[in-house]
């Protein structure tokens, strides 16, 4: 589905009493770049796993909790405290990466996925419906005895998703508030 400048504004504009933060185009273009960087921090991520570079792993890990990081703080939503649920998940994934990497991992899959759900209640992306569970689903592996390759395929399936996600909102006109 093709949507209007018109449509996203209408779409857009907050309830009576709820206040909203200015929100220039800037700030949505980086938000849009980051869901791009997350995608392919996901995909880096998947081939590290794969060919087992540790090193690698980790940089990637990194990469992704940044990326998540500058998403959470670009992030539109009109309910603040899911605004400062998000920033606070990808906050902890950010502190956490170098030194606990399995927390790290639950609170940045978390805050992605909040945010997929939100893109797919504002405007209906498939793959934000699948986001959601999909996290949940392979954060689960992480914990279960899985084997490395499949977890490599998880990763992988992750970063498609996600690039579905971030194409998709690309294709909307920039949002300003």
């Amino acid at each position: 589905m093709q949507w209007t400048r018109e449509q996203v504004v209408q779409h857009l504009t907050p309830p009576p009493g709820i206040v909203m933060p200015p929100y220039p185009k800037e700030r949505d273009r980086l938000y849009r770049r980051t869901l791009a960087a997350i995608s392919l921090g996901f995909f880096a991520n998947a081939l590290f796993t794969y060919f087992k570079w540790p090193l690698a792993v980790v940089i990637a890990h990194g990469w992704i909790a940044l990326s998540v990081f500058v998403a959470s703080m670009s992030f539109l939503v009109w309910i603040s405290s899911w605004r400062y649920l998000v920033r606070a998940l990808a906050v902890v994934g950010l502190l956490l990466w170098p030194w606990w990497s399995l927390g790290s991992w639950a609170a940045l899959l978390a805050s992605t996925a909040i945010m997929a759900a939100k893109e797919t209640h504002c405007f209906h992306f498939s793959a934000g419906r699948i986001l959601p569970w999909y996290s949940l689903a392979l954060g689960i592996a992480l914990i279960a005895p899985v084997p490395p390759t499949l977890i490599a395929v998880g990763w992988l399936v992750l970063a498609g998703l996600w690039g579905w996600l971030a194409w998709a909102r690309h294709r909307l006109p920039l949002f300003e508030i």
